[in-house]
């Protein structure tokens, strides 16, 4: 499993230390299932009820999952958690998680004997 370390701008404060070093590791099948579903929710249409998923919702569950610490708060997060981060360190977050989701996609590629064409 690949993970990435970044060090976030502002951190999350945890009693009086700010922790700063993200470690962000691989998403999982296992994640995307429980992502999705933490993001349904029932309700209620002209048709009947129905499930329906928040996109928001189920890329902040997969970011979570990924999150595997930030300093010494081991991922992976809560939502509450997550919520306390300043939009600049979940963007930072996101573009990581983004990096490693590239990776996986290119290895999977050459897994497959594919070129990726990527710097052509």
């Amino acid at each position: 499993m690949t993970t990435l370390t970044i060090t976030l701008t502002d951190g999350i404060k945890l009693g009086q230390d700010i922790l700063t070093e993200a470690v962000l590791r691989s998403p999982t099948a296992g994640d995307v299932m429980d992502a999705q579903e933490e993001s349904e929710k029932l309700v209620e249409t002209i048709d009947g009820p129905r499930l329906v998923s928040s996109p928001t919702l189920s890329g902040a569950g997969m970011l979570r999952r990924q999150i595997v610490r930030i300093g010494n708060l081991e991922g992976p997060l809560s939502r509450a958690d997550l919520a306390k981060l300043t939009p600049r360190d979940l963007l930072a977050l996101q573009r990581a998680a983004d990096k490693l989701d590239d990776a996986l996609a290119g290895e999977a590629l050459a897994d497959r004997g594919r070129d990726s064409g990527v710097g052509k």
